[in-house]
Formats: C-alpha cells, sequence, structure tokens
C-alpha cells in the first residue's frame, strides 16, 4: 500500500474523574494508545488532540507504522507540547550517531575525532550553564537571549567561546527540525564569529621581515657550505664516542631539515600540521608552475600558490632539492615541539631577538605578499592562496584596517590615471 493510502490516525479526548486522557488508535496497530495529559481547558485539548492526529499522520506518512515508533511519538508530543517536560539533550545522542555519519563536504572523510569531542565539550558547558541558570532545557526555553549569555559563560578565550557557541547551535537546528518541536526561531540571530588575529598579537605571533627571511636563507647557504659549523654536544664516558658522533649527525641533519622546512613554510603558506598530515599538488602550465592543498586544521583549499624562486621565497629549489612530488609533501619526521626546538636553535644562529616558532611561517607568506614594496598582492587573491572562506578573515589574519583597505582598492582602480 502506498503511504498516501494509509488510512488516518484516530485521536480522542476522554474526561476521567479530574484528569483527561488521549487514546490513540490505527487500522494497522492493535489495541490503543493510552496517555494521561491532566486537567485543561476544552480549547486546549481540542489544539492537542488537532495536532497530535496531524503530526501522526504527518510524521508516519514517510515512516514505518510500528507499535514501538507511535507509543515513542506520542510520548515524545506530549513531553514537549502538553507537560513542557521534554529536553533537547534527550536528542543529542541521535545528533552525534548523524555527525558521526557526516562527511567533511571538502575532504570527504568522516568528521575528525576531534570534532567530536567539541560537541560533547559544548554539550556539557550548555548543560551546566542552564542548571547554574535556573533555565529548563525544553525546547520551548531557548531563544537569542540564551545563546548570547551562553557564548559570555564558556571560559577562555573569544574564539574557543565561538566555537562551542557554533556547535550548540548546529545541535540547536538539528532539534529544530524534528517532528513536533520548536525552538523560539530567535535563537538563529545569535551570532559570534572568529577573530583570527587582533591588533595586538603575542611575541610569538609575528611575520618576519624581508630583511629577516634574507637571514635564514643566507643561513642555509652557510649551513650548506660548511661556512658556519654547529657545535658538537658534550663528550659523556657512558656514551661509546661513534654512538655520540652518529647523534651529532643526526641533531645537525634535522637542524638543517628544519630549517629547510621552515623556508618551504614560508614559500607555500602551510602549518606544522600540514606539512605532516596535507599532500600538495603541483600543476604547470605553461611557464606557470602552481600548487594547491588542504589545510589539515580544517579542510579548506588554498591553491594558485607559485612554484617559483626570487629573493624571498625558493619553494622551486627545496621542491627539486628533496624531490617532492605532487601527491607529497616535505619530507620532515619531526614533532611539533621537536621541530621549534630546532627552529629555537636557528633564531641563534640567525641572532634574532626573538625564538622562531612554526606558525610564523605562514605569517610571513602572507605578509610579504600583501605588503611586497613592488608587487603587493590584491587582498582577494590572497585570501584564495590562504584558504579564508571570505576576505574578512584575511584582513584579520594580517591586522588589516578598513583605511588599508581602501587604500588597496584606490591603487588597483586609480593607479593607471595617477600615472598619466
Amino acid at each position: 500500500m502506498e503511504k498516501s493510502n494509509i488510512p488516518p490516525f484516530n485521536v480522542t479526548l476522554l474526561e476521567e474523574g479530574n484528569y483527561h486522557r488521549l487514546y490513540i488508535t490505527h487500522p494497522f496497530l492493535k489495541g490503543r494508545f493510552k496517555k494521561r495529559i491532566g486537567s485543561r481547558n476544552p480549547e486546549d485539548l481540542e489544539k492537542i488532540r488537532f495536532h497530535l492526529k496531524y503530526d501522526l499522520e504527518n510524521h508516519f506518512e514517510t515512516s514505518e507504522i510500528t507499535r514501538e515508533a507511535v507509543d515513542n511519538f506520542i510520548d515524545n508530543f506530549i513531553s514537549m507540547q502538553v507537560k513542557y517536560t521534554g529536553s533537547i539533550f534527550n536528542y543529542f545522542e541521535e545528533f552525534i550517531q548523524e555527525k558521526q555519519g557526516n562527511t567533511n563536504k571538502k575532504t570527504k572523510k568522516k568528521l575528525a575525532k576531534s570534532t567530536i569531542t567539541a560537541y560533547h565539550k559544548s554539550k556539557e558547558y550548555f548543560e551546566n550553564y542552564l542548571v547554574k541558570k535556573k533555565i529548563s532545557a525544553h525546547p520551548a526555553m531557548i531563544n537569542k537571549k540564551v545563546l548570547d549569555d551562553f557564548y559570555y559563560y564558556v571560559p577562555g578565550i573569544h574564539n574557543y567561546k565561538v566555537k562551542l557557541h557554533g556547535k550548540i547551535k548546529a545541535f540547536l537546528k538539528f532539534v529544530n527540525k524534528r517532528q513536533g518541536i520548536t525552538i523560539d526561531p530567535t535563537f538563529m540571530d545569535s551570532v559570534f564569529t572568529e577573530e583570527y588575529d587582533n591588533q595586538d598579537p603575542e611575541e610569538d605571533d609575528i611575520a618576519l621581515s624581508p630583511s629577516q627571511v634574507h637571514k635564514l636563507i643566507e643561513l642555509r647557504k652557510k649551513l650548506k657550505n660548511g661556512v658556519i659549523d654547529i657545535e658538537k654536544c658534550c663528550t659523556s664516558e657512558k656514551i661509546p664516542v661513534g654512538l655520540l658522533e652518529k647523534l651529532f649527525r643526526m641533531k645537525k641533519g634535522n637542524l638543517v631539515r628544519s630549517l629547510d622546512c621552515f623556508l618551504f613554510m614560508i614559500s607555500t603558506g602551510q602549518y606544522h600540521s600540514d606539512i605532516m598530515k596535507s599532500k600538495i599538488y603541483i600543476s604547470s602550465n605553461g611557464s606557470i608552475t602552481h600548487l594547491r592543498y588542504r589545510r589539515a586544521k580544517n579542510g579548506s583549499l588554498c591553491k594558485a600558490i607559485q612554484v617559483r624562486d626570487d629573493e624571498l621565497f625558493i619553494g622551486k629549489e627545496l621542491i627539486e632539492q628533496y624531490g617532492i612530488k605532487s601527491g607529497a609533501n616535505f619530507p620532515l619526521d619531526l614533532s611539533n615541539t621537536h621541530f621549534n626546538l630546532h627552529l629555537g636553535r636557528i633564531s641563534e644562529l640567525a641572532e634574532f631577538e626573538f625564538k622562531l616558532i612554526g606558525k610564523m611561517a605562514r605569517k610571513t607568506f602572507a605578509s610579504l605578499l600583501y605588503f611586497h614594496k613592488e608587487h603587493p598582492m590584491p587582498i582577494h587573491l590572497l585570501q584564495i592562496m590562504l584558504g579564508h572562506m571570505n576576505v574578512k578573515n584575511t584582513a584579520h589574519y594580517l591586522r588589516i584596517n578598513d583605511d588599508d583597505i581602501a587604500k588597496e582598492i584606490d591603487r588597483i582602480m586609480f593607479s593607471d590615471k595617477k600615472e598619466s
């Protein structure tokens, strides 16, 4: 029998003493469902009867009619729409199961374990927040103010607050789509946006200047040519001389490779996690060679990155030296901690007044291109290379204010007229 030909549910209300009881039957099921709903005025009773009948028939038009399914649906309807005792968290496990079955639209892979963990953490904070504020977890009680206040309740920095706020909002959207459940629509207006950097960066959140990049490239040449030698490890009576020599050669090799990797990251805009987990794909179009890759962090696509050598970028030289093929990446086998330890030593050899860390490379890549004296990269093209969702993210990343953007627009639109 087609779904459209399925007979309707029969829903009646009877008064029994000081309370009312629902009686629900269906031709496909034996017996009836009896549900007590307490005392109600006639107008409310008719609304309950009408909406239950409508929701049952609407839901089971596309779902299998079994006694268990109907019973669960009726119980859910009463707790949510009649007694207001239902909780949004009753659907959290179902939400998580759906998420675990989903794939990332960009990477085509299952959601990372860290993403699922973040959903659980957001639920934990949201439950605690509702209890502390004495707010019911019933859908009807969730609105924009509740979500806004939750953002301020979450501890930590702004981006962490935004992350958990977004996870809970995604869960609420899932609950809101369920038959017979309605959350105050204003909850959709609760919006907080991540800020990738602020105007007062941390000491280690900087981009290297062109002259500092030059120093690193020169240091690389000196290490390669033996002009600068690395001090050997201290001797030890407990460790054989041969083993000490081997450890020293390994340490020196890792130091040189770390410097090369850092310069490769400057040339491609990658983080350490991208080097370790992502694959680059190299393409050629005539004389133009460029590469693309997906960020390990979020799967966003970074593309149209030039493979070339000049005074600041040596990506082509490094690709040839290490034999990096399309579908691979720079061959580094160091944890982020050990990588940064080697970068600290490189900072000393380059005579920097600060310690290099891996994340400075991507920042340097963006800054060298955007603030280039002769050929500054337009921000909308830099956005594509960085894999940002919109230009606003790129502006935050480089700490570009509206005046800077206005100057760039003026330069692009009117440079020819000014020259003439």
